[in-house]
């Protein structure tokens, strides 16, 4: 008797046109399908996938929510895919789908129900517990991995000063870097982790005395320094120096505030000042990463209060957050229009702190 053939729909689509299907669906569909079969999910979870997806939704992007900036009872992310369109309706709300929104509950193994966020790297977050422990979450993935022998690192007279998360370029291999305070000998040291693993490395001194929000390019977290940009690359574990322009550390700009983000995927440094008429920020972006003559006056921001750009946006307009709110800002007019969101799920308290490309990958 003949066998008749079973017939299976998928493995009949080609994988070039998968590709494209799962490329350019939201990221709510991106996870479902990852259940469809075992094709579907090494597309998805594979390392190459996210800049082809990003290649496929250049319109779109992803804001990350958090409850939890300031310490929370009950952690909770959301997961905002919007177009960079933003229409608005008559009341000046953006409006968001089902599938615009992911709600996330970290599943942490600990009794503490307080959390802060100590820093984030395209959808992987670190929280410390008010246990003192550390914590690394894949948003997306689920996963959490609970930070090992932190003992080693709070010595008697030893204090952490803070922490960066990042991912070595040639590997993957995820990296927790600590920045620890020894004030028996006033010295300030790093030392880096293996994700998982529990052996702690020497990375020398740290050039760092307040290692607050890390800038993550090419490999490598960046901070501000007096007349350079400190940055670590986590493929090679070490600190360099970043030239900026000659009238960056003028004395015009010594005492300017200033902050690292990055904008059409280049480094940027935004220098602020305040005057009579409010705030004012200088946006210098570097053409070519590392080269000291590579850095242009990009354009200015005028506001009323001190801003961070996030994302360039359509029709010559910058998405911009100042203090917990989210801003339309018109490079043209200098006008900033609020961005309200009207999105079921997400929470009033919950505050806006980071722009991302989805990775679908497991540690």
């Amino acid at each position: 008797m003949k066998k008749v053939k079973q017939y299976q729909p998928f493995s009949e689509i080609p994988s070039v046109i998968l590709w494209e299907i799962l490329g350019r669906v939201p990221i709510k569909t991106c996870l479902a399908c990852k259940l469809v079969c075992k094709e579907w999910y090494h597309i998805v979870v594979s390392p190459e996938f996210p800049s082809f997806r990003r290649h496929c939704n250049a319109s779109r992007f992803t804001l990350l929510f958090t409850n939890a900036w300031v310490g929370s009872v009950g952690i909770v992310f959301h997961l905002v895919e919007l177009e960079k369109t933003l229409n608005a309706d008559d009341s000046g709300n953006f409006i968001g789908g089902v599938d615009s929104i992911i709600e996330v509950h970290p599943k942490i193994d600990t009794p503490s129900k307080f959390f802060y966020v100590m820093c984030e790297y395209n959808g992987v977050v670190c929280l410390e517990s008010g246990e003192d422990e550390y914590f690394v979450c894949n948003l997306l993935s689920g996963q959490c991995v609970n930070v090992q022998n932190l003992h080693e690192l709070k010595k008697r007279s030893h204090t952490i000063l803070g922490c960066e998360l990042g991912c070595c370029p040639v590997t993957g291999q995820f990296k927790v870097l600590m920045f620890v305070w020894d004030m028996t000998n006033n010295i300030h040291v790093a030392k880096i982790q293996d994700l998982g693993d529990v052996e702690w490395r020497s990375v020398g001194s740290a050039p760092l005395r307040n290692p607050k929000g890390g800038c993550f390019l090419n490999g490598s977290s960046h901070w501000c320094g007096r007349a350079y940009i400190w940055s670590f690359h986590f493929g090679k574990e070490k600190f360099l120096r970043i030239p900026v322009h000659d009238d960056i550390i003028s004395a015009s700009y010594k005492k300017r505030n200033k902050v690292l983000f990055v904008l059409d995927s280049c480094l940027c440094l935004g220098c602020g000042s305040r005057g009579n008429g409010g705030h004012t920020m200088a946006v210098w972006i570097m053409k070519e990463y590392g080269v000291k003559d590579s850095w242009v006056m990009q354009f200015v921001i005028v506001s009323n209060e001190w801003t961070v750009p996030h994302l360039r946006m359509d029709k010559g307009k910058i998405l911009v957050q100042s203090g917990l709110k989210l801003y339309l800002y018109d490079l043209q007019t200098q006008v900033s229009t609020i961005v309200k969101f009207e999105i079921n799920g997400l929470s009033n308290c919950s505050i806006p702190f980071a722009t991302f490309d989805p990775s679908f990958f497991r540690f």
